[in-house]
């Protein structure tokens, strides 16, 4: 009798351990964020929407700059060769030229 109780309680104790990893969450895969290559041409010109933002990053850490850029607002005119740029809803007017 001692060895059933035993027993069941192994069982028992098994059956627990297989519903706790059954309530595990599984991993999904995120899916691949596709490559994006924008390029803007106007006049004979081209540069890339990457090089003008990369312009912008470098413009704002050289003006002494260290706040972290949580949003960005870009407003291109090809025909200016200009990029008006808003960081973080602050940076009003500042623009860069490419």
């Amino acid at each position: 009798m001692a060895r059933a109780k035993k027993e069941t309680a192994k069982v028992e104790e098994k059956v627990t351990e297989v519903k706790a990893e059954a309530k595990k969450p599984r991993a999904t895969k995120a899916a691949a964020k596709p490559e994006i290559k924008a390029t803007i041409e106007f006049g004979g010109k081209n540069t890339t929407v990457v090089s003008i933002i990369d312009a912008i990053k470098e413009a704002y850490k050289n003006e002494g700059n260290t706040e972290a850029i949580k949003t960005l607002d870009v407003y291109i005119q090809p025909e200016n060769n200009v990029a008006y740029y808003v960081i973080n809803g602050v940076e009003e007017g500042k623009s860069v030229e490419f």
